[in-house]
């Protein structure tokens, strides 16, 4: 009778360890991150840069828009979150940075403070907003709702907006990603044009209510 060589026999587990340590290919794929922007809003330029200042919270948002990817709500009592595509920085802080921009140059001011920076002393208008909805509602459409409060000359004022703006062209999943971003950035665009008046017609004394 054979007896296998002492060598041999030494190899096996080797081998077996050798066999359990194969990975598997993947299939991760890498996710798409995306930022709010702002579209180039021109400036009031009858407005004086030193007589308007503001101050925008922390944007308050549902829990379910809490989190980095991006969310559809195709339904009533449906959600959808999209794995490959995401924010590139917390939402509500994104939507703070861009509503900043905006406002400051439809207001023509560069005195201005945006949450996490803190609140400039000399701010006349403190604006605390909260968010409804912010999402993509179908193929075709993105919603947004928001509640304002205004605070300023020791009085406060609350402003409701909705809007929904149409996603324009079809393509790949991708490429309406991006799409559906610049939309959500239009709507903000469209809240900044509510908020300006909204500021601008603020009342100042109580003559004004």
């Amino acid at each position: 009778m054979n007896i296998p060589n002492a060598n041999c026999l030494s190899l096996v587990p080797l081998l077996l360890i050798l066999a359990s340590c194969v990975i598997p290919e993947s299939n991760h794929v890498q996710p798409t991150y995306h930022l709010l922007s702002e579209l180039g809003a021109e400036g009031n330029e009858s407005l004086p840069q030193t007589e308007v200042s503001f101050y925008i919270r922390q944007v308050e948002l549902p829990t379910y828009l809490q989190e980095n990817r991006l969310v559809s709500r195709p339904s009533q009592g449906l959600i959808e979150f999209r794995e490959n595509d995401r924010w590139g920085e917390p939402l509500e802080e994104g939507i703070a940075r861009v509503l900043g921009l905006n406002l400051s140059k439809r207001l023509n001011t560069l005195s201005y403070s945006v949450y996490p920076h803190r609140k400039k002393v000399s701010c006349i208008y403190d604006l605390g907003i909260t968010l409804q909805r912010f999402e993509r509602i179908d193929s075709g459409a993105i919603l947004l709702e928001a509640v304002c409060e205004i605070h300023a000359f020791k009085k406060v004022k609350q402003v409701q907006f909705v809007t929904k703006v149409e996603l324009v062209g079809t393509g790949k999943e991708e490429k309406r990603a991006k799409q559906e971003v610049r939309a959500l950035s239009q709507a903000i665009d469209g809240f900044c044009n509510f908020l300006t008046l909204a500021i601008t017609s603020f009342p100042t004394s109580d003559i004004d209510d």
